[in-house]
């Protein structure tokens, strides 16, 4: 069998509270998805406050880039240290701090210097998080990272239906952003009481360093793009309909709303796609889904088309992070730790430069011709599919929360 080995042994951890950290741990999932969607959709808002132009947010925007990329690896290395229940809890006051600063900027430079604070707090906070995530399905004994990742997706949803009349009421981005910050933070601080208490990693995941084979590379190159696109589309969407289309600020967020709800949909049901199909297959197929997706929201400037193609574009998206996470953990002569690691720093890196690079090509063209990049992204990822060796899937029964691998298994 050569899909993905869950530990035999049984749990260090009673079910009672397996099944309790994995409602926190999709909980904190959501609370972060909420939360960013508040920022995704007050994106133009920023823009106007600042009076910056297409290609001067994109510079603006690499701020969260340098805040997030450095501080990443730390909370890695902290989360090593001190587990992830402790890490997550700390940047949460982090969080609740930096999170609302964009809003406040007035020009280009103080977005990018506020920009890093929230790159900081952010993505620390991700890595911290997806650490307990990685805790609890080994513990599990079943996949779960996909469901994790839709969780996310699903709240993000929830934070659009949230934002819309908070927008519409004129509550400025500053009182917005800020409440939010402090709400999701205090969230995540007190969920964390529910997580389990983490352990030392195994020995090989600690010391091992991942080579770097023509699989790896093209997992990790395509997690990069696959957050390449999930950045354009969640940064620029907005702008998109708002500016190109000219919608309402309301309005403009349906795009970023049919998005999230697609993809969580697609990430949601990703643990058992991944558990029944070839990862390859799996990933060219999205690859194929996103291109398309993007290029019908923008090719004809129409808003129901536009809608519709993000829409198409996160089915296509939605479980190919996860499922290469997944695929890079079973590559042979690899540590596991260390090829997940690997893969999702290019990861999210892809999701950091994509909105600058959108903005850039933007300045220069147009924002419709600036999301031929994420085009262009989805044609690479599936090319790069065909580095990835075929592999049978391991047919693991997904149970759903509250029930345990044992009970759900034939």
């Amino acid at each position: 069998m050569s899909g993905r080995q869950f530990p035999e042994e049984g749990p260090r951890f009673s079910r009672a509270q397996i099944r309790s950290a994995r409602i926190a741990t999709t909980a904190v999932f959501g609370f972060h998805g909420v939360a960013l969607a508040q920022w995704f959709l007050r994106i133009p808002d920023v823009k106007i406050q600042a009076g910056l132009d297409d290609g001067q947010l994109g510079l603006a925007l690499l701020g969260g880039a340098m805040g997030s990329v450095p501080a990443m690896p730390i909370a890695g290395a902290l989360t090593a240290r001190f587990g992830s229940t402790r890490v997550t809890a700390g940047i949460a006051v982090m969080f609740m701090l930096l999170f609302g600063l964009p809003s406040f900027a007035t020009s280009q430079w103080i977005l990018f210097g506020a920009l890093m604070l929230f790159g900081v707090a952010v993505g620390g906070i991700d890595v911290a998080f997806n650490s307990q995530a990685s805790e609890v399905e080994e513990h599990h004994g079943a996949p779960l990272m996909s469901g994790f990742h839709g969780s996310w997706s699903l709240f993000s949803l929830v934070g659009t239906l949230i934002a819309a009349p908070v927008m519409a009421m004129g509550i400025s981005p500053e009182v917005h952003l800020t409440v939010t910050g402090l709400l999701a933070g205090v969230a995540i601080f007190v969920t964390t009481h529910w997580f389990l208490p983490s352990a030392p990693r195994h020995a090989e995941a600690t010391r091992s360093v991942a080579r770097l084979t023509p699989a790896l590379f093209a997992l990790g190159a395509i997690a990069g793009l696959s957050l390449l696109v999930e950045g354009a589309v969640a940064d620029w969407s907005g702008i998109y309909l708002r500016t190109t289309l000219e919608m309402t600020p309301a309005s403009a967020g349906l795009a970023f709303g049919a998005f999230s709800v697609t993809m969580a949909t697609a990430r949601l049901l990703g643990d058992r796609v991944a558990a029944r199909f070839d990862p390859r297959t799996v990933l060219a197929s999205g690859a194929v889904l996103s291109g398309l997706g993007v290029l019908t929201a923008v090719a004809i400037p129409n808003p129901v088309l536009a809608v519709g193609g993000f829409a198409l574009c996160g089915v296509g998206i939605g479980t190919i992070f996860p499922i290469a996470l997944s695929a890079a953990s079973r590559l042979p002569g690899q540590a596991p730790g260390a090829a997940i690691a690997a893969v999702a720093t290019m990861g999210y890196a892809g999701f950091l430069a994509g909105p600058p690079l959108i903005g850039g090509v933007s300045r220069a063209f147009s924002l419709a011709v600036g999301f031929g990049v994420a085009i262009v992204a989805s044609a690479v990822m599936f090319l790069l599919t065909r580095l990835i060796p075929k592999a049978r899937t391991a047919n693991v029964e997904v149970p759903p929360v509250g029930v345990e691998p044992s009970a759900a298994s034939h």
